[in-house]
């Protein structure tokens, strides 16, 4: 992974808690060039603070949400744009909320959008690809 991207909560989850699926994200943010910009959604940033939050407490997710947002390695993204482009996605297909929200600020961006495999998106994938390229984690 390299080049300015969006990263879905699935991907940015996996960075934070060290998994060797988030080893490809930490590599990602320690080889980023100074004009090149990790993207998500205001939504991911809610969603990663619940599952966090849920996962050791809401003590643990305020710390590692300041972390990531101190760091400056993440645009967030926030617009009535965003809101209407991810409502057309979500009436358009399955996948949740948070993932059209995801695609939909790379679809904003011009970027491409990372994930960890789901399988609702993997099947919505297959029916019709969506207007970004989508890039998914390895196992």
């Amino acid at each position: 992974m390299q080049g300015t991207l969006t990263l879905d909560t699935s991907a940015i989850i996996e960075f934070l808690i060290g998994s060797h699926q988030g080893e490809a994200v930490r590599d990602y943010f320690a080889n980023l060039k100074f004009d090149e910009r990790a993207n998500c959604s205001l939504y991911t940033i809610s969603e990663i603070f619940y599952v966090m939050c849920r996962l050791k407490g809401e003590d643990f997710a305020h710390e590692k949400i300041d972390h990531l947002l101190l760091s400056n390695m993440i645009s967030i993204h926030n617009s009535i744009e965003l809101a209407m482009k991810t409502g057309e996605l979500k009436c358009e297909r399955t996948v949740s909320l948070a993932d059209c929200s995801s695609i939909a600020t790379a679809i904003i961006t011009n970027t491409r959008v990372v994930f960890t495999k789901e399988e609702e998106l993997m099947r919505e994938i297959t029916k019709k690809p969506f207007e970004v390229e989508i890039i998914f984690l390895e196992k």
